[in-house]
């Protein structure tokens, strides 16, 4: 539900459907923009469905395109109503994600236990007292910005003629591949959506561990610094990792 208006309308309230399905915690859209800080992305269509509500009070199933957390477009059918509350116009909306043509997401095996990484006890601290919606929605950003960070990194590495460790990041991002975002939704961008919380957290920690694996071995500042950005603010590698380079 929103205040009304094209510009400035203002989100009052969500429900745990639609937050995750943008992929985002409420104390991020509570009183904000629908536009400059939500989901909503302006266009002619929406300019016609906001003419629908202000002639008709109404609308049904109308197709559209609304933005995740991460910036991936996403389309959707919106119904929605204009209604009062407490003497102010509102618009409550009802959303149905569209059909994906996506395949499902392959199962994501369980690798070697030793080089998975581990969250941060700050961070651990902090995922045990959220909700399970809203540390579900952190872990899949978290995710997602691994991914993307990861493949970035594996251009770096061909620039900067890194052979070995520019095979090493191929060989992670190809795993990703089966989860490329089509490039109309996102350019380089992911789509987790398909896999279960469990899943996706499973993921997440194999591709950190990797990453801390690579950033032990590789000898190209630009490129560590890189991949270390994407993994030391939330994770940490398994000591064993460490005592066999130590070891080595």
């Amino acid at each position: 539900m929103s205040t009304i208006g094209p510009s400035e309308a203002c989100y009052v309230a969500a429900n745990d459907g639609y937050l995750k399905m943008v992929e985002r915690i409420w104390a991020e859209l509570e009183n904000r923009n629908l536009v400059t800080s939500g989901s909503a992305i302006s266009s002619p269509q929406r300019d016609r469905r906001l003419w629908l509500l202000e002639t008709r009070g109404f609308y049904d199933t109308e197709t559209a395109e609304i933005r995740t957390a991460m910036g991936r477009a996403l389309t959707v059918k919106i119904s929605s109503q204009r209604v009062w509350c407490s003497g102010t116009a509102c618009d409550l909306e009802f959303f149905t994600p569209a059909p994906s043509l996506q395949a499902d997401p392959p199962p994501v095996a369980v690798r070697d236990a030793t080089q998975k990484a581990a969250f941060s006890a700050r961070v651990r601290k902090n995922l045990e007292v959220m909700r399970p919606l809203e540390r579900d929605i952190l872990i899949r950003r978290m995710l997602s910005l691994t991914a993307e960070g990861l493949a970035l990194a594996a251009r770096l590495s061909e620039a900067a003629e890194a052979a070995e460790v520019m095979t090493t990041l191929e060989t992670i991002t190809q795993r990703l591949h089966p989860f490329r975002a089509a490039a109309r939704k996102r350019p380089n961008g992911f789509d987790f959506d398909g896999l279960n919380p469990e899943a996706a957290q499973e993921l997440l920690l194999q591709l950190a561990g990797e990453i801390w694996l690579v950033i032990v071995f590789c000898d190209d500042r630009q490129i560590s610094d890189l991949l270390r950005t994407l993994v030391e603010g939330y994770t940490v590698p398994k000591p064993v990792l460490l005592n066999r380079v130590i070891r080595a």
